[in-house]
């Protein structure tokens, strides 16, 4: 599945003309020095390893980001290009991919990472170096808040994990009781302790927490201790492979309990490897690649043509940040910078995306509504309009 995975994500790199998928910082800088006619943006995702998946999404939605703004004659007339690098998910290759991307000073500004860990680590660097990191998926509260130069387009965990446990668990699911598998990471310890805050203040019992490694694929015991707390539901917090086994497990010792995950599992990969099984689950989500509006149907349709499978939330939450890094930059005019594009970022308003409108808070994240969704006959559905947490 993996070499499948690398397989797709060179099809689609190729596909849509990306240039520099390693991090050698001599190749980057021939890549792009003295192109006085182009505006060069970063692409930091999981290109390799068990994330890879997320790494199609971000650069094909990027590219596709891109030559739209080519498209409509550039950055102030000065064509975009893309430099792709791999952090594999990890903090450390994360922490050097970003000592190359700002010693390269031909690099505007970097779009990623993928996890709320890689951007912790990486945040204190592009701080140091004055260089816009603008994530569209990272949701802890801490990343952005690191400092001015940091951005996340993604819904807070704050806001997601209590939409979750609020909105899906308690309202939608009904159940008022849950066990809770999380990641053992920043992203599964924080999205635990914002779903604890608001079971509490829901009422909702939850009888079990369960920490697991990243990667992790035997959870015969975890799923035997579950059981015998007799919940409602099982929540689990963890990227789609790992949402795969658990869930698997779950219906391979006959348990038909309901089953939320979080929404960074929603991709195509894991409805291929659950196959009837992803049928039930409910999550939430910013977009939903199943509304048939125009936008969205183009959106479709053109994604799955160049990647050879649909997109997702981090697909279009990328395509999006794209788009507002590209606007924020002809905002700047003939001064057009690392520091004046972090300004620009920083005083953005009215920004309307195909994720829908949001604007910055002023720590750098935002906070966004998000619709309750559930599997039906393998296909990721609505079940309600946009809602915030509370009313």
């Amino acid at each position: 599945m993996k070499k499948q995975l690398s397989a797709l994500l060179a099809a689609a790199l190729c596909a849509s003309a990306l240039a520099g998928c390693g991090v050698n910082s001599n190749s980057a800088n021939a890549a792009t020095s003295g192109a006085e006619d182009t505006v060069t943006l970063a692409v930091v995702s999981p290109v390799t390893g068990d994330s890879a998946e997320y790494g199609i999404h971000f650069n094909v939605g990027a590219q596709m980001a891109a030559d739209k703004i080519n498209e409509a004659g550039g950055i102030n007339g000065k064509q975009v290009v893309l430099k792709s690098f791999d952090s594999k998910n990890d903090a450390k290759e994360a922490a050097e991919v970003a000592r190359l991307i700002c010693q390269d000073k031909t690099i505007l500004a970097t779009i990623g990472d993928f996890s709320s860990t890689c951007c912790m680590a990486t945040a204190p660097i592009y701080e140091e170096n004055k260089t816009v990191q603008i994530s569209p998926s990272a949701g802890l509260i801490d990343f952005p808040r690191v400092g001015p130069y940091n951005f996340s387009t993604t819904g807070v965990q704050e806001n997601d994990g209590g939409f979750l446990m609020n909105r899906v668990i308690n309202e939608k699911m009904g159940a008022k009781s849950v066990a809770i598998v999380y990641t053992n990471n920043d992203y599964g310890l924080n999205m635990l302790s914002y779903m604890t805050q608001e079971a509490e203040a829901d009422g909702v019992v939850i009888t079990d927490t369960e920490a697991i490694a990243s990667g992790e694929k035997d959870f015969t015991a975890i799923v035997s201790k579950m059981r015998q707390t007799e919940p409602e539901a099982v929540a689990i917090m963890g990227s789609y492979n790992e949402v795969a086994n658990c869930v698997k497990q779950i219906r391979q010792v006959g348990w038909d309990v309901p089953v939320a995950i979080s929404g960074s599992a929603l991709t195509d990969q894991l409805v291929e490897l659950l196959g009837d099984d992803v049928n039930g689950i409910y999550s939430n989500i910013a977009f939903v690649a199943s509304d048939n509006t125009p936008e969205t149907k183009e959106f479709n349709e053109e994604f799955t043509k160049r990647a050879n499978m649909p997109p997702s939330f981090h697909s279009i939450s990328t395509y999006d940040t794209v788009m507002l890094v590209c606007d924020a930059a002809i905002k700047c005019g003939d001064n057009l910078n690392r520091e004046t594009l972090k300004d620009a970022i920083q005083s953005y308003k009215g920004f309307d995306g195909l994720m829908g409108p949001f604007e910055f808070t002023e720590d750098g994240a935002v906070y966004r509504g998000y619709k309750v969704v559930q599997y039906q006959d393998g296909v990721l559905t609505s079940v309600s309009d946009y809602m915030m947490v509370h009313d």
